[in-house]
């Protein structure tokens, strides 16, 4: 929880975080645990990512909290704040745990700064208190989302359904694997950036035909 302060003092706080997008380095957190986690080992193995996870989260003093896999396939890892729990892909931690380790360890680092974050400042998103547990993490300049290469298994990848053409001149802009919900009024005011003058209210999504089945 966050130590009390004049309302004053909280006002002067609040505001200067959204003038600068940067928390005052004067409102550290008094008698607060350090920020420190184990030293990166190399893994070789979910059990070993998973009980360098429960290691760190013992380090920051997350008491209740717990790390577990989830099966995601378009995301790296995710913080449940009412569940108190981190989870990782468990297809991403496959596929990069020999091709990148950084990455994971990374990527668990991130959820851990937003559980730091909310435990003890009942902060939620990537704000600037947000990015302050990342730095005491050890992460710098931590973005959002981070750039990844396609890690889902060959046996759940769907090929997409539909398309979004020029409807003159059939070029293809993007794909998807269910059509995007919006209504033709909608498409005639969407346009390619940087391309506007050419496809302006002349974007539609299309069905892509079937691929052959294979005997």
């Amino acid at each position: 929880m966050e130590p009390q302060s004049k309302p004053w003092e909280r006002l002067w706080r609040e505001l200067l975080e959204s003038a600068t997008g940067r928390a005052p380095a004067a409102q550290a957190e008094p008698g607060a645990p350090d920020c420190t986690v184990p030293q990166m080992t190399e893994w070789h193995s979910l059990a070993e990512v998973e009980a360098y996870a429960a290691a760190c989260l013992q380090s920051l003093q997350l008491a209740g909290w717990s790390f577990g896999w989830d099966r995601a396939l378009h995301r790296l890892g995710c913080c449940r704040f009412r569940e108190r729990r981190i989870t990782l892909s468990h297809y991403f931690v496959e596929a990069y745990l020999e091709k990148d380790r950084f990455q994971v360890w990374r990527t668990l680092l991130h959820e851990l700064a937003h559980a730091l974050a909310w435990e003890r400042r009942r902060h939620a998103g990537h704000g600037a208190i947000w990015r302050a547990y990342c730095r005491k993490l050890g992460l710098v300049d931590e973005t959002v989302t981070t750039p990844c290469d396609d890690f889902t298994p060959a046996r759940l990848q769907h090929p997409p359904r539909f398309a979004l053409v020029h409807a003159e001149t059939g070029e293809v802009f993007a794909t998807y694997r269910r059509a995007p919900r919006r209504t033709p009024a909608q498409w005639r005011r969407c346009y390619i950036p940087g391309r506007k003058d050419e496809t302006l209210g002349k974007l539609r999504v299309v069905p892509l035909p079937e691929p052959p089945a294979q005997g």
